[in-house]
């Protein structure tokens, strides 16, 4: 991770640790697919 790029919004990089626990309380999954130079695509997949 970049470390200059990822503070450059601010912050307190919790979003995606509660994304995680979130997903995984509702039984739901997550796929994460990264790229370099290119970037990280996260697919959430929400049963009805």
């Amino acid at each position: 991770v970049d470390k200059s790029r990822s503070r450059q919004n601010g912050g307190m990089g919790l979003g995606l640790a509660i994304v995680k626990e979130t997903v995984q309380a509702h039984g739901w999954r997550i796929k994460v697919d990264s790229q370099p130079d290119k970037g990280t695509t996260f697919t959430i997949y929400i049963t009805a």
